[in-house]
């Protein structure tokens, strides 16, 4: 006959010995309860009351988060180096601007395909792929962190297939551009509205990425490893637009 949902979980306790500390593992009161009942082997519990393991363990097996280990001696240092010399690059794409407005929003439309590639690259597997993506499908399911991914994926498709030649050919600096020439200003306004809204979504995902990170071979506060991340990604950004921002992707891709 069909096995009951009880057996099945008790089952799956069965093979991987789950443990857990006292309190809540689920939202949902009935599901929590259900599991402490089986786990703790009385029907009356309501909550996990075995000691010495998490709530992530009791649930799937695995192992608990364990204490972060501070990082190598001088491994901050070999970083902030890094970081430095990616600005110092950043800066100097100032000479190549040369005040043309076509230099700084699309790089004179003279990047080639390896920098294009490498740029995309480095856009892509970014602070908030590798930290907010691995953490979210690691906390909750593979599909959590796989949205920005693959819905990247698709867009860049998308927009190669069917926006990007018109893009160039009618020599536009901006997505709202082409939506101005088609529809208008009132169009052009509300498509930068959208574009600004979601970049700075993704932008605020790196900053944070980028403020762990600081924060972790610094030992300073998020919040201060936040804003250093801002001030130095806003002033090379500003200073050389596309091209300090391909030219540091490329060397960052080439590092790792």
């Amino acid at each position: 006959g069909a096995m009951s949902r009880t057996t099945l979980l008790s089952i799956i306790i069965g093979f991987t010995k789950l443990e857990s500390a006292l309190g809540q593992c689920f939202q949902d009161p009935d599901t929590n309860a259900e599991w402490a009942q089986i786990i703790n082997n009385d029907t009356t519990s309501t909550e996990f009351s075995i000691e010495g393991s998490c709530c992530q363990e009791t649930v799937c097996g695995l192992g608990c988060a364990e204490e972060t280990p501070p990082p190598a001696k001088g491994f901050g240092i070999a970083v902030m180096v890094a970081i430095a010399f990616f600005v110092v690059v950043g800066f100097a794409s100032v000479f190549v601007i040369k005040g043309k407005s076509e230099n700084f929003f699309v790089a004179g439309r003279s990047l080639p395909l390896w920098v294009i590639t490498a740029t995309l690259a480095s856009q892509s597997i970014d602070s908030n792929a590798l930290l907010g993506c691995s953490t979210l499908s690691y906390k909750y399911h593979f599909w959590d962190g796989a949205c920005l991914p693959v819905g990247l994926g698709c867009s860049l498709i998308l927009n190669s297939i069917f926006l990007a030649r018109h893009i160039n050919r009618d020599g536009a600096l901006t997505l709202p551009d082409v939506f101005a020439k088609r529809y208008g200003k009132l169009v052009e306004v509300m498509v930068s509205i959208c574009t600004i809204t979601s970049f700075l979504c993704l932008l605020a995902g790196n900053l944070v990425g980028m403020g762990a990170i600081l924060s972790y071979l610094l030992s300073i506060s998020p919040e201060g490893a936040i804003w250093m991340s801002a001030a130095l990604v806003f002033a090379y950004t500003v200073a050389g637009g596309l091209y300090s921002v391909a030219y540091t992707d490329v060397l960052q891709a080439a590092v790792g």
